[in-house]
């Protein structure tokens, strides 16, 4: 059973893409298959940084690539059709943000996907063994933020009656930048059924935003998968934050802790692809004293890069084979 991971990439984050595949291979594994799936047509940086290492490849069937898209826009449709009573301006994310799906169709029997703004800083064999008895393996709080923005009173009102209780349903939460699943766990026609039932009324659970984060939320729990979320077990030496706004986690040797308990990644959210790019170019200044200099020159410049937070154990990883 061929086991890997998915990226979802281009030239516009093609510095994060690089620390995370460095961070990969520095403390999980330098012989993991790692597939990279196109953002879009943006990607001859991704493909010379391919064609160099010898565990990564490019997601290359077109076909499947195509189908989601298609899905997506006919979940689109039906969104900005829907006369939604709140009245407000709707939102929607790019078809491209929803290729992380390819990953259902993808070469890899069991496979994690992982957002290319993320750190990998121990082994992910646990969530591959997860997989042998569960359906979908994710490692996040994403579920609190849900319940905050009343996003599941949402989702409660149309799926509520497949679940036991209301927080049996708001358990099964998830984010979308780190989930580990097995190929055909989304099959075609499980999507020709939640077009059915979408257009049936059951759109109206995006009622605020349409995200691919919220898209696959809907997908798992249509398909009652059987999840597993270690941050649901406080006794778990894997129950540990993984967000880069979480400002209490340590720093030993450029692997981080969560009070004692090792970060399985981080994940920049929230960080911009432009405050990357700039503090990358800062790492390859030449200028004496740059870390005495960096929040004189945040403010002459109006940058935050002083801001990001973390931002040195980023670097290592980035700069990790280079001089």
């Amino acid at each position: 059973m061929q086991q890997g991971i998915y990226i979802v990439a281009n030239n516009n984050v093609y510095d994060q893409l690089v620390a995370l595949l460095n961070s990969i291979e520095a403390n999980y594994s330098q012989d993991i298959p790692v597939c990279v799936i196109p953002y879009n047509n943006n990607i001859d940086l991704v493909e010379k940084e391919v064609s160099q290492r010898k565990n990564v490849s490019l997601f290359e069937n077109q076909a499947t690539i195509e189908k989601w898209e298609r899905f997506v826009t006919k979940v689109q449709a039906l969104y900005y059709d829907y006369p939604y009573e709140s009245g407000n301006k709707k939102k929607a994310q790019k078809v491209q943000h929803s290729r992380k799906y390819c990953a259902f169709d993808g070469e890899f029997d069991k496979f994690i996907f992982i957002d290319c703004d993320t750190l990998v800083f121990r082994p992910l064999d646990y969530v591959f063994q997860k997989l042998d008895d569960y359906d979908f393996v994710v490692h996040d709080f994403q579920r609190k933020t849900f319940e905050k923005k009343r996003i599941v009173d949402d989702f409660a009102e149309v799926l509520q009656k497949f679940y036991p209780s209301r927080d049996a349903l708001a358990r099964q939460f998830h984010c979308s930048g780190f989930w580990g699943a097995k190929r055909g766990a989304i099959a075609e026609q499980d999507l020709e059924v939640f077009i059915q039932d979408l257009a049936s009324g059951e759109i109206r659970v995006f009622r605020d935003a349409l995200s691919e984060q919220c898209l696959l939320n809907y997908m798992t729990l249509k398909k009652s998968v059987k999840l597993y979320n270690p941050t649901l077990d406080r006794n778990s030496e894997y129950c540990t934050g993984v967000c880069v706004t979480s400002k209490h986690f340590e720093e030993k040797q450029n692997i981080l802790y969560d009070k004692g308990k090792r970060l399985t990644y981080l994940h920049y959210m929230g960080v911009s692809n432009q405050l990357f790019g700039q503090l990358c170019e800062w790492q390859r200044s030449k200028l004496p004293f740059k870390n005495a200099l960096l929040s004189i020159t945040d403010k002459l410049l109006k940058r935050q890069i002083g801001s990001i937070p973390y931002k040195d154990v980023f670097m290592h990883y980035r700069f990790l084979h280079e001089a």
